[in-house]
């Protein structure tokens, strides 16, 4: 019993030697504050030291190997989490106003520290207790790693990923430690604090309840994807997975600004020599204005990033044509309009809503690598990106199309190869492929239709030229014959 209890001691001094979190306050600003002496205390005595029941490195070998490719995909499934959060609080604000209190902004905030080499992701969604931080963030803990890997394979069923908490435990393939801090409106601020060990920490705040509401997780790097820690490579991952959002993802990024101030040096420069003449002043004299100088001054500011919206998702009577182009636009990178779109809302099987282009003009590249080539269309599961490279999605002459799917049905924490095994995508190609075709269709029937329209127009032209010319000789052969009469009565005379 005493060597459990002199571990725990360690445990909790070294998390309270080791923590450093930014709070952040219901208006998104930003304080650095770090234990005091006398926090530090309090923490380490109130932590509570949970083992994990699962085996760790198995459990990191089944994330990297079997669900995740990518290192950036942490990214998307804790935008997708914080979503989620959100979604909870604004549907129980639905009947009940008041819980929001006095945070009614609904937003998710991510900054970095390129110098701790940390990244945060603060969301004001409805936050966890401390019940919650050991159920929810424990689940794969409580079901084991046999019961995990059973439950994977059984049938295939990739859907039950979700109930493992498998989706924050992403987070770890970036980082050797991970903080988080939680605030519900039913309990006090919590700190849930792991190093991917055997143990995760919990304990109360010591600094109080300055999260008012929601979740903020911080994720300490580790050496190789220090990369993260960068303006431009957060922005550009926050608009590749998570541009559709619903609710605005604000990123705290750094830009220089012009300021004007007084040109201390001209006014040195321009201070007047003694001299003998006696200067006369004027009352009420203006005082001369000082020179002034521009300078260039970096800034902190919040920039939303997701002000993109998921024009699937509208009624098609609701969206103009122009919009459409757009979109196209956006998602292709493309300057010229489309050639023809089509979007739909299919059911049955499996439910999801897809808005697909043809280019007007075929990709330069269209045959080079023909069989080595995905398709471009963008799968999203509840408007975060899962994939834009897909090999069976459909056939390779198709894969000029451009636009995106979007399915409620399947599982968002998986990979994209283990996505395309699954018997629902394969249903959703089929059905892209039916409605691409349909399009085509279409397009070579109003072909046709031109074409016909051009042949009675040619035709129609013809019979009056044709007209026309008669006309013309009859009148040439009339004026001969008058021609010939008169010469015949001159000739008489």
């Amino acid at each position: 019993m005493r060597k459990e209890v002199k571990s725990m001691f360690l445990l909790a001094l070294l998390v309270a030697n080791n923590l450093c979190v930014f709070a952040q306050d219901a208006t998104g600003a930003e304080t650095n504050d770090q234990f005091t002496s006398e926090e530090q205390e309090i923490f380490a005595k109130n932590t509570e030291a949970f083992e994990f029941q699962a085996e760790v490195g198995r459990l990191m070998d089944i994330i990297i190997n079997s669900l995740y490719t990518n290192k950036e995909i942490f990214l998307r499934e804790l935008i997708s989490n914080a979503s989620d959060a959100l979604d909870k609080i604004r549907f129980l604000a639905v009947s009940d106003p008041s819980i929001l209190k006095e945070l009614t902004e609904l937003a998710i905030r991510i900054e970095y520290d390129s110098d701790e080499k940390t990244i945060s992701i603060y969301d004001t969604g409805i936050g966890m207790t401390k019940q919650d931080l050991i159920n929810n963030l424990g689940t794969i803990a409580k079901s084991g790693t046999t019961n995990f890997v059973e439950a994977l394979t059984k049938e295939n069923n990739l859907n039950l990923i979700g109930q493992f908490g498998v989706g924050f435990y992403s987070s770890f393939l970036a980082g050797n430690k991970v903080t988080v801090i939680t605030k519900h409106n039913d309990d006090d601020q919590y700190i849930w604090e792991s190093s991917a060990a055997s143990q995760f920490a919990i304990t109360k705040d010591p600094r109080g309840n300055t999260l008012e509401r929601g979740t903020k997780i911080i994720i300490h790097l580790k050496q190789d994807a220090y990369e993260f820690a960068d303006q431009d490579t957060l922005k550009s991952l926050i608009k590749k997975y998570s541009e559709f959002i619903n609710f605005p993802i604000y990123l705290k990024t750094q830009k220089e600004v012009s300021k004007e101030v007084p040109d201390e040096d001209a006014e040195e420069a321009q201070e007047p020599t003694e001299t003998t003449d006696d200067l006369e002043v004027k009352d009420g004299e203006e005082e001369k204005k000082p020179k002034m100088k521009t300078i260039k001054e970096k800034v902190w500011d919040w920039e939303v990033i997701n002000d993109s919206k998921a024009l699937w998702l509208r009624s098609k009577e609701e969206i103009e044509e122009e919009e459409y182009y757009k979109f196209y636009k956006s998602i292709s990178k493309d300057y010229d309009d489309p050639l023809s779109y089509i979007h739909f809302t299919a059911e049955g099987e499996v439910d999801f809503k897809a808005v697909l282009f043809i280019p007007k003009h075929a990709p330069f590249d269209m045959f080079e690598n023909y069989y080595q080539k995905s398709s471009s269309l963008k799968l999203y599961v509840r408007r975060v990106l899962i994939g834009d490279a897909f090999e069976d999605l459909i056939p390779k002459y198709l894969n000029f199309l451009r636009g995106v799917i979007d399915s409620d049905d399947l599982p968002i924490n998986v990979s994209r190869e283990s996505l395309q095994q699954l018997k629902l995508v394969k249903v959703i190609g089929r059905k892209v492929v039916k409605k691409a075709l349909e399009m085509v269709k279409k397009l070579a029937e109003a072909k046709d239709i031109d074409e016909e329209e051009e042949d009675e127009e040619y035709e129609e032209d013809g019979e009056e030229t044709t007209t026309t010319t008669e006309e013309q000789q009859d009148s040439g052969e009339n004026t001969e014959e008058t021609e010939d009469e008169e010469a015949y009565k001159e000739k008489k005379r």
